[in-house]
């Protein structure tokens, strides 16, 4: 019998190896990437669904203080300061727990809402909490971190072209943005 050479790898089954390694790479680097910008997306989705809910509200209570002022109860918006906007949804928002204390305004989990009795605020806590900032006043300069996103319903200023009238407008009770992710 004749004895054999053990077994070399061959200039082609070298160049397959070598090709399969760099399409592995390049797979992965883009999985990689697609899923980054899942994060991304979601993350969007939901900045969009917490403005849209605030805006409904917003709708909302311009729908009620109409009404009130139809029916000529205009004393009674007065009494609308500090109560809860969620009360002028069609329905509650996806996560929201009802009126809650301070201590557990700060348990909520990621999706989570609730009224705060003390502070009189509708709270809201983001899923991921690694890009909210507090902006400090209109600047755009990004400040601490912050992890609760609050509205209250206030008085809106008064307007000398209203004829004195003072409406309510909901409006942001601390500074919290979601930051700008990669832009």
């Amino acid at each position: 019998m004749i004895p054999r050479e053990p077994r070399r790898l061959g200039y082609f089954a070298t160049r397959n190896w070598f090709q399969h390694a760099v399409l592995f790479v390049v797979l992965g680097l883009f999985a990689i990437a697609l899923i980054s910008a899942l994060g991304d997306a979601k993350e969007e989705a939901e900045r969009q669904i917490v403005e849209l809910t605030i805006r409904n509200m917003r709708t909302g209570m311009q729908r009620a203080m109409g009404e009130a002022l139809m029916h000529q109860r205009e004393s009674e918006m007065a009494s609308w300061t500090g109560s809860n906007p969620v009360r002028w949804l069609d329905s509650s928002p996806a996560g929201y727990r009802g009126e809650c204390s301070a201590a557990e305004s700060g348990a909520l989990s990621g999706g989570e809402w609730c009224f705060e009795r003390g502070r009189r605020e509708l709270v809201y806590r983001p899923h991921d909490i690694d890009r909210l900032h507090e902006s400090s006043g209109g600047t755009k300069a990004v400040g601490r971190r912050c992890d609760l996103l609050r509205w209250r319903v206030a008085r809106a200023p008064l307007s000398a072209a209203s004829g004195g009238f003072v409406g309510l407008r909901i409006e942001a009770a601390t500074a919290c943005q979601w930051a700008q992710s990669g832009r």
